[in-house]
């Protein structure tokens, strides 16, 4: 789907229509490697370097923020250049986030019931990483965190009262954030009503509405849709998913939902066992909270391309074209089936 998507971009771009689907082989393979080094790492040594990691990614997000080493695309300031790559922070901050949360739920396990020590110091390092991500802006992966890292807090038995007050309290900073940007604004003025400005801020949505809509069943059939022909901005990336609409009809659409849930399913079955089996806090948060992540990503990405969200930065995980982020999902891949392994319960270190 990143070749039917990309060629003719690519061809008008760069004069090569195969220069996409090229560069995403490369880190297809450079992906399978981490994720196959993550494999052989036993998941129990991310708890001993939850706080190494979690820093190490902070470090990365102001970094990218530093005039002249952060590449700045289409207003937004994401991206560090290594020689002909681009890496994106903010992929990796992400689940180094779960990694330190997950550790942390499991060594403030007896006090969740004090909100200082219990609660409140599972933000110590994500909390940061935010405001930084905000600073890029960021607001898609920044929402994405918090509610993975809520939910975790929910799953590890935080009380109820405190997570209200964190649920009451994120969910009016997004309402600020949202209402208080002109650019946020607009853009759910627009999720509201795209007809309001149909070849302006609306244009993206409905394109890829009208695309979906016109693959009715069975699709055009791959390679022969329209909208990626110059229609649909970012066809290849945060909006793959109407080109697979488009192109394969109602019936590629299904496949994607369906492959999701059973990611989901299977991710959450890990969380269970691993926690059924060997008392694992640490395995089963953090399995819980990369599957959470991923998944709930694919499917923000999907309400998005379908019309029934705000449009939001975030691409469908594997699929959409992007260097870092395959690498990185791939990764956090490797994490999940060492902990889907069975490895006897190492004792976390003091």
């Amino acid at each position: 789907m990143v070749y039917s998507s990309s060629f003719i971009y690519a061809q008008e771009r760069t004069g090569d229509g195969f220069a996409f689907i090229k560069k995403q082989l490369i880190f297809a393979t450079l992906g399978f490697v981490a994720l196959f080094f993550a494999l052989r790492v036993p998941y129990r040594k991310w708890a001993d370097w939850y706080y190494p990691v979690g820093l190490a990614a902070v470090g990365l997000l102001a970094i990218v923020l530093i005039p002249g080493v952060g590449s700045r695309v289409l207003g937004a300031q994401r991206w560090l250049k290594l020689g002909p790559i681009s890496v994106q922070p903010s992929e990796i901050a992400k689940f180094a986030m779960i990694l330190f949360v997950a550790r942390q739920l499991e060594k403030k396990k007896e006090i969740l019931h004090r909100f200082v020590p219990g609660v409140l110091s599972n933000f110590i390092v994500p909390l940061p990483a935010m405001l930084l991500l905000l600073l890029q802006p960021d607001f898609g992966s920044t929402v994405m965190i918090t509610v993975v890292i809520f939910l975790m807090m929910f799953l590890a038995g935080v009380p109820k009262r405190y997570l209200g007050g964190i649920f009451l309290l994120g969910g009016g900073s997004a309402a600020a954030l949202v209402l208080g940007s002109p650019y946020r604004r607009a853009r759910l003025m627009t999720f509201l009503d795209p007809w309001q400005d149909p070849l302006g801020k609306g244009f993206q949505v409905l394109q890829s509405m009208l695309g979906v809509h016109n693959g009715s069943i069975f699709g055009v059939g791959l390679g022969n849709g329209k909208e990626k022909l110059f229609y649909l901005p970012e066809a290849h990336n945060d909006f793959i998913f109407a080109v697979i609409g488009e192109e394969l009809g109602f019936i590629g659409v299904c496949a994607v939902i369906l492959a999701f849930c059973f990611f989901i399913y299977r991710g959450l079955k890990i969380a269970s066992d691993c926690w059924e089996e060997k008392q694992d806090r640490f395995g089963s948060l953090a399995a819980t909270g990369i599957t959470l992540a991923l998944g709930l990503q694919g499917f923000v990405n999907m309400g998005v391309v379908l019309g029934l969200l705000p449009t939001k930065g975030l691409t469908l995980p594997f699929v959409s074209y992007g260097g870092s982020a395959l690498v990185v999902d791939l990764f956090a891949i490797g994490i999940l089936l060492n902990i889907s392994k069975g490895n006897p319960c190492v004792p976390p270190s003091s």
